[in-house]
């Protein structure tokens, strides 16, 4: 913090010099260029504030100091170029882009406004591209409507038919910042758009004392360009302060609850609907300049529609999958095993043909758990996932039945063919090698069977299934047993297949 105190002590430093300049001066001799060029090195420091800011910063207030020092940034554009037109005076094209910069420099932070205060990852997302280009279009529109239409006393100004919607706009901004605040449960969101909001409330009342109130006609180097001073001060002094340590902090009895999104929502139409209103005005003087702008407006507004929308699928695809599949394998969760089951059941009332089911349980899996942890036996538990997923023919289903047990449906199975696959499944998994921490360890299934042929046995099926796997398990594991019938042992059935080897 020494060097945001030093920034601090800097700008109360500069406010000072400019208070003795403007004193000394005035509007006289050396006194605008001295008091530009402070008010220049000024908007300086707060430009390296909020950036600091930025970098101490998480999330959402991350991007929001970012578009401060955008914005500042901006300013001093203007700033510079009021500084030459100082040294080199006459030139109404200098004139003219500084006081619209000036007007317009708060415009990168009015995409505040745009930003998710839960999903804010700190960096530049489409959407707010999406939304910046918009914001230019804002002030294409805006230099259209404000500068280049209405004709103004002074080069370079504002024309006072103007000045009442110049004020709408930057009172909106200011209200959304405010509104943005008021309606967050986020600590964070409250305390960063609420002290902004008061900021540029108060920095909108000065840009209207300057041209309403005792302000107007006043040369640079006058007493009220210690106002502008203030307002340079205030946001440094926001950006050296801030401190987002409690930026996950939300208010304590709103903790289970989220942030409703409508309203920020609603904040995206608030740029097409300026260009629109701006637009109606600028169409009686140049139609297809007014036409250009719009269409340009539209596409930009069409495109964010389309990024919404496909995120909003990308979002859907993934829900569906996360109900359902399991979390931790990947694998069929229980009820939709289940319905699969039901499924090829029906299909086999049609036609006539068996479908196998196979239980495979896990031998001895709490000893995995106790002897080599929890997050091994998860490893062991998605190991042994993927191993059955390869093996099951394409059309078969794989479903984690819960816990340590796994239900397999095979379509078109007989007694025969649903003991040759589960005999595939036992000697693959007793094949795999398993290495935790350095030492092997040796995991095997026990699997079993039965067949059914109509829905409505379907609970019986299972049963029948579930018995045969504790007779597996009573017959000493690692072995196939069918619902009715011999068992087949460790040492029966197909050959011994590869040996597969996984390293924990």
């Amino acid at each position: 913090m020494l060097r945001e105190r030093n920034l601090m002590i800097a700008g109360a430093v500069l406010l000072l010099a400019h208070v003795g300049v403007v004193a000394t001066f005035g509007t006289a001799a050396r006194g605008p260029f001295l008091s530009d060029l402070l008010q220049l090195v000024l908007g300086g420091l707060v430009a390296v504030a909020c950036f600091r800011a930025s970098r101490r910063s998480e999330g959402l207030a991350r991007s929001v100091w970012r578009l401060a020092a955008a914005a500042y940034l901006l300013w001093l554009v203007a700033q510079s170029v009021s500084v030459y037109n100082d040294l080199f005076p006459g030139s109404p094209t200098a004139s003219w882009i500084s006081n619209m910069l000036f007007c317009f420099w708060f415009a990168p932070m009015a995409m505040a406004m745009f930003l998710d205060p839960e999903h804010e990852a700190g960096h530049l997302d489409s959407l707010v591209a999406l939304d910046f280009v918009q914001g230019t279009m804002v002030c294409i529109a805006a230099y259209l409507y404000f500068f280049y239409l209405p004709k103004a006393d002074a080069t370079g100004e504002l024309a006072h038919g103007v000045w009442a919607p110049y004020f709408v706009g930057y009172g909106f901004v200011a209200g959304a910042y405010l509104l943005r605040a008021g309606l967050s449960r986020s600590l964070l969101t409250r305390q960063l758009f609420g002290r902004l909001g008061l900021f540029l409330a108060l920095s909108g009342s000065v840009d209207a004392l300057y041209f309403y109130g005792p302000g107007r006609g006043l040369k640079t180097g006058a007493w009220f360009d210690i106002l502008w001073s203030i307002m340079l001060v205030i946001p440094l002094a926001l950006a050296t302060t801030w401190k987002s340590a409690e930026a996950p902090a939300v208010l304590e009895h709103d903790a289970p609850r989220r942030e409703k999104k409508i309203h920020s929502e609603l904040f995206h139409l608030f740029y097409p609907l300026l260009v629109l209103i701006m637009s109606l005005r600028i169409a009686q003087e140049h139609l297809r300049l007014a036409a250009g702008v719009v269409f340009l407006s539209f596409v930009c507004s069409s495109a964010r529609l389309l990024v919404t929308q496909t995120r909003l699928i990308r979002t859907q695809d993934a829900l569906r999958r996360e109900a359902s599949h399991d979390g931790l394998t990947s694998l069929w969760n229980h009820k939709v095993i289940l319905e699969i089951l039901n499924r090829e059941l029906l299909r086999s009332e049609r036609h006539g043909q068996p479908v196998g089911v196979i239980m495979a349980d896990v031998d001895d899996f709490k000893n995995v758990n106790d002897s080599r942890g929890h997050a091994a036996g998860d490893v062991v538990l998605r190991i042994i996932a993927s191993e059955i997923a390869a093996v099951v023919r394409p059309y078969d289903s794989v479903g984690r039945y819960g816990g340590e047990e796994f239900l397999i449906v095979a379509p078109d199975c007989g007694p025969a063919e649903i003991w040759e696959l589960a005999e595939r499944i036992r000697n693959c998994i007793a094949n795999c090698s398993i290495v935790v921490a350095g030492t092997s360890m040796h995991v095997t299934l026990s699997l079993g069977i039965a067949t059914g042929t109509t829905a409505a046995n379907a609970e019986k099926l299972l049963n029948a299934a579930d018995t045969a796997l504790y007779q597996a398990k009573n017959g000493g594991r690692n072995r196939v047993e069918p619902s009715a019938g011999r068992a087949a042992s460790a040492g029966s059935g197909s050959s011994s297949a590869a040996q597969n080897s996984f390293w924990l």
